[in-house]
């Protein structure tokens, strides 16, 4: 199992492993820190807004509307 020493990112990968697999979730957590010009180990409490929407647009497609809405608002209130 991945592990990282950053909270954020660790909370975020294990809430989106089950849902997507391991695989998936760690490589759209890398993807999106990518895009926020951050690192998985980097994310930092003012990133998680962002980076919830953006997880949630992607996860629409495999786990539905509600689902999504609900991993975003998890993720924003770590």
């Amino acid at each position: 199992m991945t592990t990282y020493t950053n909270t954020y990112a660790q909370q975020i990968f294990s809430l989106l492993s089950p849902l997507v697999g391991e695989f998936m979730a760690k490589g759209v957590l890398k993807s999106q820190a990518q895009r926020i010009g951050k690192t998985e180990e980097t994310i930092v409490k003012d990133d998680l807004a962002h980076l919830a929407d953006d997880i949630s647009k992607g996860l629409v497609v495999f786990v539905g509307t509600d689902v999504a809405q609900k991993v975003a608002a998890k993720i924003k209130s770590f």
